[in-house]
């Protein structure tokens, strides 16, 4: 786990000017400026919150992540994803 890469992309996104809306259109450009693995962006960009936290990142910088992301906090414990290939590749 890149737990400091993790937290440092969800305090970027929401406070670094127009990173957000760069994370919008292209995350993949985006995410490839952090220092964490592959499985790690593809939990981010697929927000599989149930990965990440079992994984190790920070609860309220997860929280901060999905909220920026567009999980409501209403259903921060209840949304589902697709099973992840983040699951299964070692990150």
């Amino acid at each position: 786990m890149s737990v400091l890469g993790l937290t440092k992309l969800a305090w970027d996104l929401e406070h670094v000017d127009g990173l957000l809306d760069s994370y919008r259109a292209n995350p993949d450009t985006v995410l490839a400026g952090y220092d964490i693995d592959a499985g790690e962006a593809v939990a981010v960009a697929e927000l599989d919150a149930h990965f990440l936290r079992a994984d190790g990142m920070n609860p309220v910088a997860l929280r901060n992540l999905l909220v920026l992301l567009g999980i409501p906090h209403g259903r921060l414990y209840t949304h589902a994803q697709p099973e992840s290939p983040a699951r299964h590749a070692g990150g």
